[in-house]
C-alpha cells in the first residue's frame, strides 16, 4: 500500500499487443501525455424510498468502470501515439492490453477498446492535442499498489 502522497508526474501509459496474455515484451509507453484521465471505479446508486418509514437512503448497484479519458500532445513521431492511433482502427470488439506504472512502483493493467483518435485545438497559445478514451474491462482490471 502506498505509503506517502506522490505527484503523477513521472507516470508512465504503456499500450501492448491484442492478446488474450499479454507479452511483458510487447509494451510500448505512449508519450506526451497531457492529463492521464481517471481509472476509478464506481458503483450505481440504487434509491430506495418508503412511504411507511419515511426514509429514503441508497444501496449499492452495479459496479462501472467509466472509459479512461486521455489528452495527449500531439506527436505524430511518437511511437506509442502511433500505437494509441493504429488501435482505435482495430475492429470492434478487439481488445488492446494496457498499463499505468506509477511513480511509487504501482502497477495496474487492464484490457479495453480505443474510442476514436482526435484532433483537439485551443486557442492560440495552445498546442494541439490529441483526444481519446478506452474501455475498461473489468474482467481484465488488475491493481497492484506500490
Amino acid at each position: 500500500m502506498t505509503t506517502s502522497v506522490n505527484v503523477v508526474a513521472g507516470t508512465k501509459l504503456y499500450i501492448g499487443d491484442t492478446n488474450t496474455v499479454p507479452s511483458p515484451d510487447n509494451y510500448i509507453e505512449i508519450g506526451d501525455i497531457s492529463n492521464l484521465g481517471d481509472l476509478s471505479q464506481q458503483f450505481a446508486a440504487v434509491t430506495i424510498e418508503s412511504v411507511g418509514s419515511g426514509y429514503s437512503f441508497a444501496l449499492k448497484g452495479t459496479e462501472q468502470f467509466p472509459n479512461f479519458e486521455l489528452i495527449l500532445n500531439r506527436n505524430d513521431s511518437d511511437a506509442g501515439q502511433i500505437a494509441l492511433k493504429t488501435a482505435s482502427a482495430l475492429a470492434r470488439g478487439t481488445l488492446t492490453n494496457f498499463k499505468v506504472v506509477e511513480t511509487d512502483g504501482g502497477i495496474i493493467t487492464w484490457q479495453g477498446e480505443v474510442f476514436g483518435y482526435g484532433p483537439s485545438y485551443g486557442g492560440v497559445n495552445s498546442v494541439r492535442q490529441v483526444k481519446t478514451s478506452i474501455s475498461i474491462r473489468p474482467a481484465s482490471f488488475s491493481m497492484a499498489l506500490g
